[in-house]
């Protein structure tokens, strides 16, 4: 398999070819990628920002509504004089309008977009130099980019869903289980937080990582595992905490 892999990887392939190819053969795709990596990124970082795009857009009339009943809901609990209340959902209309919400939605969701790549391949590149392995930060951020691609897809499949039949998906993964169509309640669920990781999508993007890892630190897949493990681990905690804090102040109001 590894003279495979070699034979592969010294034969450049078209950058669009791996697109299919990392379906089926990503070992043998990474393998090629990383030995030609020049500009490789650029395609999944291209693909990745139009699809959130597009998909913030489509979703913005959706997104701006469901903010609106969630602030609703918020002040009715708050237990607002109407003119107060009033005076917020004038406020409220001009910031979360649609095009305000695909506006600030393109921008921040760019640049989250960009820091989660930075950050998840530093904390690789930095836990392979540690553990021992000689490689560039250029090849992590490549494996990153292109390990990404599932949830791409994920989110061109909910903007398409959405643009259909006109019904934004709230929640992901699991968490469904546990919405009980209380937004402002449902914000504070931790347990929903963390079901929303439990995704097809992203259990692809995670193999995708262990594989293309294995490739660029040449670690056994048992070891790039476990450097998938604490990225998980500090990925959930980082969609976590924001929605405990946001349990705390609720529960402290």
């Amino acid at each position: 398999m590894s003279d495979l892999i070699s034979t592969d990887a010294a034969t450049p392939q078209s950058v669009w070819f791996s697109l299919i190819s990392i379906i089926d053969k990503p070992q043998a795709t990474f393998a090629r990628l990383t030995a030609y990596p020049r500009l490789k990124w650029v395609l999944p970082v291209v693909l990745s920002i139009v699809v959130l795009v597009i998909s913030v857009w489509v979703t913005a009339p959706y997104s701006s509504e469901l903010a609106r009943q969630a602030a609703e809901q918020q002040w009715q609990a708050m237990g607002l004089p109407p003119e107060q209340v009033e005076e917020f959902r004038t406020q409220s209309a001009r910031f979360n309008s649609p095009v305000a919400t695909g506006i600030s939605g393109t921008v921040f969701g760019t640049l989250v977009l960009l820091l989660i790549w930075l950050g998840s391949a530093g904390l690789f590149y930095f836990t392979a130099l540690i553990t021992g392995a000689e490689l560039k930060f250029g090849s992590v951020f490549l494996v990153v980019t292109w390990s990404t691609l599932p949830l791409t897809l994920r989110t061109l499949i909910q903007t398409i869903y959405t643009a259909i039949t006109g019904t934004f998906p709230v929640y992901s993964g699991l968490s469904a289980l546990q919405v009980t169509g209380d937004i402002a309640k449902d914000s504070t669920n931790p347990l929903i937080a963390v079901l929303s990781y439990i995704d097809p999508f992203w259990i692809w993007h995670l193999v995708l990582l262990i594989i293309g890892l294995s490739v660029v630190t040449k670690f056994s897949k048992i070891k790039t595992f476990f450097m998938v493990l604490v990225y998980v681990l500090v990925a959930i905690g980082l969609g976590v905490v924001p929605v405990l804090l946001a349990r705390m102040f609720s529960f402290g109001g």
